[in-house]
């Protein structure tokens, strides 16, 4: 089960940073070339209500925490009191797919690590008190769920982070501005609900850092097109402080997306 875990800290925050960035490719805004914020709370506002308002998108990722490498692709829905979540990628073990639908969180796992009695996914139950590892991963299920929606996310930026600079950009075809922002670590970790992730950022203090970068880009329909971020995140297992890099990009924002259960017959029980 340890090789299972390994792979969760790049997945948690993958799935953490895929309501923050995106294309607006599929949505259609005011397309008026919308003035650069220049402060972190009133970017926080622009993408947070516009990516609302677009509700879903397509996206393509790489990151990874420490040795372990992730990349794939998939759909997001947000707003509402249940945001879903599909992914498929590529862990370097073999490919691995994830969907959270209705605040549950389905894994299927790289050939021969699934243990779930010969089926290819499993549910995580974080309700299983006999089941450590099912908790833990159930305590990152919440995290992700709570993520998922952008306003969310980026509130917990905005008043640890400042913005650096600003400029017009073109990237995947359209054009952008280019946020390079820098968050606190310190403050992130005061801000932080979540008791392991503010462990980890503290552990991350201690350690000397201070501070660590994000770059977004966003386009003139205030919709982000990429984020990038290289940050102290939590491994779900342990709670220790782990490095994280991911980028994100974005496409086809307000385009419908369909994230379904996987068939029950095909899902198996999470092992004690």
């Amino acid at each position: 089960m340890r090789r299972i875990a390994a792979l969760l800290p790049a997945l948690a925050l993958t799935v953490s940073l895929v309501a923050c960035g995106g294309n607006g490719g599929g949505a259609q805004g005011s397309g008026d070339g919308s003035a650069a914020a220049n402060n972190l709370v009133a970017l926080a506002k622009q993408v947070g209500d516009r990516t609302s308002e677009s509700n879903s998108a397509h996206m393509v990722f790489t990151g990874g925490a420490g040795a372990m490498k992730v990349s794939g692709e998939g759909d997001l829905k947000v707003g509402g009191d249940s945001p879903a979540i599909s992914m498929n990628m590529d862990t370097g073990q073999g490919s691995m797919a994830i969907i959270l639908l209705d605040g549950v969180l389905y894994l299927k796992l790289p050939t021969g690590l699934s243990p779930g009695g010969g089926k290819p996914w499993i549910k995580i139950d974080s309700n299983d008190e006999n089941n450590p590892l099912a908790q833990a991963l159930g305590s990152m299920t919440d995290q992700l769920r709570s993520n998922a929606d952008p306003r969310e996310m980026l509130e917990q930026f905005k008043d640890a982070g400042k913005i650096n600079s600003s400029e017009k950009q073109e990237l995947n075809g359209e054009q952008t501005t280019h946020y390079k922002i820098t968050v606190d670590v310190k403050k992130l970790a005061a801000n932080q609900q979540d008791a392991d992730m503010r462990k980890a950022m503290q552990e991350a203090v201690k350690s000397g850092l201070k501070e660590f970068p994000i770059d977004l880009w966003v386009n003139d329909d205030d919709l982000p097109v990429r984020m990038s971020v290289d940050m102290p995140t939590a491994d779900p297992t342990s709670g220790k402080s782990v490095p994280v890099k991911v980028q994100v990009d974005y496409s086809k924002w307000g385009e419908p997306v369909d994230i379904a259960a996987p068939p029950a017959d095909q899902v198996g029980e999470f092992p004690s």
